[in-house]
């Protein structure tokens, strides 16, 4: 699929935390589920030639959202997801960048 964001919009992969295993015994009922971070750890696809962080951002580059403001667009058999450049709160690097 050839996808092109406009309008200040990133378009990202949302990359969820796996949950870790814990050897601690708690009791918990079975409908529990542990609510995910208000944030969002997304890795870049494309950056609209409009965003504001076009020439800072490529493909490949891991970003933290907010996770509400994540938009899912289902119109083919894999979502598109994309973020308005206002709820980017930065980019992730490793110590060596």
């Amino acid at each position: 699929m050839n996808f092109k964001p406009f309008n200040r919009y990133i378009w990202v992969n949302p990359i969820e935390e796996e949950e870790e295993e814990q050897n601690v015994a708690i009791v918990l009922p079975d409908n529990y589920k542990k609510q995910p971070s208000v944030y969002l750890m997304c890795e870049v696809k494309q950056v609209s030639d409009e965003c504001k962080f076009h020439h800072q951002l490529k493909s490949g580059d891991k970003i933290i959202i907010e996770r509400r403001m994540l938009c899912s667009i289902d119109i083919t058999e894999k979502p598109v997801y994309l973020v308005l450049e206002n709820y980017v709160y930065g980019r992730i690097t490793d110590e060596n960048n």
